[in-house]
């Protein structure tokens, strides 16, 4: 008994600390070897499916101790999910099995061995209102003649259970002369006089009432009501709706069914950093920190404060973030809120990527030479999101560059405006020209840009240009300078800038321009000398799209690029389309072929081999060509009739080795079906070729 008193007690306290209402789930019974099971829950008040209370506990606790064959009992509840399991330990006489047949009740131990030696003279039910005998009886395997099977009777409590129209089902047995007499006591459930949703606001009542087969005037079914919750929950699910559950499910007093739904209202968005510790290291105090500042992610948030949480709103935002390139992997957290069943907290876990890197590679051309670089970039400045990088490259084949740049791509508090600017320098010797072998290029661009969407925006660019070249001999050939303007409008859904594996690019752009400054020097100061030295207007239109989709299994992308330009007559030799190289024609040289126009298609297969190496096959198709009466030419590769003839084609295959600033690319090309050409072209960059 003070075994009994102390869990009680203890039950009691934690009951009332939460002050909840609890519903048994089960009642498990233990210790009985004689006394059958149906006895003893047969004089419980508790029930299946009932609340929880102590006086009922209190009353069981007596009815069973008071039964001639039990000594002595012990019935704790226990809390599992929310519901109590009611656990009832029996102690019993030595002489329980005569205590039972003096009752009339067979115990446990000559039920195994009477088997086929007791007839069943009757099968009696009690307790049904509803349900007919007929139907019952389908549901019990025993017949009125057949020999006695305690498995059998007891399978028939079961079948009865799962018919879902009971709350509980007890057999007993009972000698009748030379046989034994069957009952079933029988439990039904409530008929309902109507059902209740509370708590959906996605869909109307009428709507979900559409869904569920439990209908009004009927005994309702534990069963048909478990089917359906999962329509509803099914039809929450379908629409993205995927914290949404059902919560209750009850009788209230006019004997309708009522169906309590939470379905997940967002109270707050936190996002913090995913920490991964490495094994053996402490972890630091900013640990949990992130870089990126809190207006970066919120502006990417599609999941608002108020609303119901929408998975495909989710997936949005993680598009939207990892986009940017700055992010290796977001996990989502769900945590419910103490005393607001409908609300949740969806805390955002972001694994951070490396964006600040300072590079130094020594690299091979087969254009350039040898060539050795440093970088330093970071894509995601003071955790502001803008890029800022300064490179600087030397080769062996008196090519220099080098070039500043920043670029924001949505400025803090608009709405989708951004900007950004680059200087540069470069010097060169192009030996597929005489006139302009040696060049050098002083420049500047800066542009604004509008998003008129997510994916949809509008940019103007402006470049300064200053061009000085030389012939092969070392003759001044021209100076100038150019001023241009480019609008162009940009559509972009692409997964990732950085590494797409999906989503579509397209970008048209015209720039207008004008020379101006234009100092020809006197070895070319002639017509037909090929050198254009008019201060003219020019102007290009330049069409780029690319496509992306999974490949021929995971980890396997096709990658599709086309570029299609034109441009005017007055264009000089340093602004013609150049075409071949580690960005074009990937079997040329770069600028093998320059012209007015141009046409390029690339198609890529690429496959991820494990996290950090991947492999690419290629194949490339185009040309630039001249169309009119340019004189600035001086490069007999560009002479032909233009698309769509004599097109030239490359292929060859490519090792994306990945690092935190993105893959560097190796490309080996090797040009196709040109007998003026052979061998292989090597390049060494920094990202995906597009």
């Amino acid at each position: 008994m003070k075994k009994q008193l102390v869990i009680l007690l203890t039950f009691l306290m934690s009951l009332v600390s939460f002050s909840l209402e609890y519903h048994i789930s089960s009642i498990d019974i233990k210790g009985n070897r004689e006394v059958p099971i149906e006895v003893i829950t047969g004089n419980l008040q508790s029930k299946v499916g009932d609340e929880y209370t102590t006086n009922n506990m209190v009353m069981d606790y007596q009815r069973i101790k008071s039964l001639p064959y039990i000594n002595d009992v012990t019935i704790f509840p226990k809390l599992e999910n929310s519901k109590i399991k009611l656990v009832v330990e029996v102690k019993e006489e030595k002489d329980a099995a005569e205590l039972l047949k003096k009752e009339n009740i067979l115990p446990m131990s000559e039920r195994v061995r009477v088997d086929k030696s007791l007839i069943i003279s009757s099968i009696d039910i009690y307790g049904n209102l509803h349900i007919s005998r007929e139907e019952i009886l389908k549901q019990i395997p025993v017949k009125v003649g057949s020999y006695f099977s305690k498995t059998k009777i007891l399978e028939g409590q079961r079948n009865l259970i799962n018919t879902g129209h009971f709350r509980s089902v007890q057999p007993e047995v009972y000698k009748e002369g030379d046989g034994v007499s069957v009952q079933y006591t029988l439990d039904e459930n409530q008929i309902i006089t109507g059902v209740i949703l509370e708590g959906n606001t996605k869909y109307d009542t009428e709507e979900l009432l559409k869904l569920i087969k439990t209908k009004p005037g009927e005994i309702y079914n534990i069963n048909t009501l478990r089917e359906d919750k999962d329509r509803i929950i099914k039809k929450y699910h379908e629409d993205g709706y995927t914290l949404a559950k059902v919560v209750n499910i009850d009788i209230n007093s006019n004997m309708e069914l009522v169906i309590t739904l939470s379905e997940g209202i967002i109270r707050d968005v936190e996002y913090k950093k995913m920490v991964t510790k490495q094994k053996g290291a402490r972890r630091q105090a900013n640990d949990v920190q992130l870089k990126t500042e809190n207006f970066i992610v919120e502006r990417e948030l599609e999941l608002k404060e108020g609303e119901v949480f929408n998975q495909k709103d989710y997936d949005q935002t993680v598009r939207n973030l990892m986009r940017s390139g700055a992010f290796k992997n977001i996990k989502p957290e769900y945590k419910s809120i103490p005393g607001d069943p409908n609300g949740v907290k969806v805390v955002l876990l972001i694994d951070e990527d490396r964006t600040a890197m300072l590079q130094g590679s020594v690299s091979y051309g087969s254009a350039v030479g040898l060539v050795g670089s440093v970088s330093i970039k970071d894509t995601n400045y003071k955790g502001r999101g803008q890029n800022l990088g300064f490179t600087f490259e030397k080769s062996s084949e008196d090519y220099t560059s080098i070039s500043l740049s920043f670029r924001d791509p949505w400025i803090k508090g608009t709405d989708f405006v951004s900007w950004g600017w680059n200087v540069y320098k470069q010097e060169d010797e192009d030996d597929d020209t005489f006139q302009h072998y040696d060049s050098s290029i002083y420049g500047g661009t800066i542009s604004i840009g509008k998003g008129l969407s997510r994916y949809l925006r509008f940019e103007l660019g402006l470049k300064i240009e200053r061009v000085e070249e030389e012939d092969e001999d070392g003759n001044r050939t021209q100076d100038y300078n150019y001023v241009s303007m480019t609008p162009s409008v940009i559509y972009d859904t692409r997964n990732n800038y950085l590494d797409p594996t999906s989503g579509n690019y397209a970008k048209f752009g015209i720039e207008v321009g004008q020379y101006f400054g234009t100092s020809v020097g006197r070895t070319y100061d002639y017509n037909g000398s090929g050198i254009n030295g008019d201060n003219d207007a020019f102007a290009k239109a330049t069409l780029e799209l690319r496509k992306y989709h999974q490949g021929f299994f995971k980890n396997n992308t096709m990658a599709y690029r086309l570029v299609m330009g034109m441009g005017t007559d007055s264009l000089k030799y340093q602004q013609l389309y150049a075409t071949g190289g580690a960005n074009s024609l990937r079997g040329y040289e770069y600028g093998h072929l320059r012209g007015q126009d141009q046409f390029i298609l690339n198609i890529e297969n690429r496959t991820a081999i494990n996290d950090f190496l991947g492999l690419v096959l290629f194949y490339d198709i185009g040309r630039s060509w001249y169309h009119g009466d340019s004189t600035d030419k001086g490069i007999e590769n560009s002479t032909g009739d233009g698309f769509p003839n004599d097109m030239k084609q490359s292929a060859g295959v490519g090792l994306r080795i990945k690092t935190p600033i993105g893959p560097i690319r190796l490309d080996f090309g090797f040009p196709i079906g040109d007998p003026e050409e052979n061998g292989m072209q090597f390049f060494f960059n920094m990202g995906q070729m597009f």
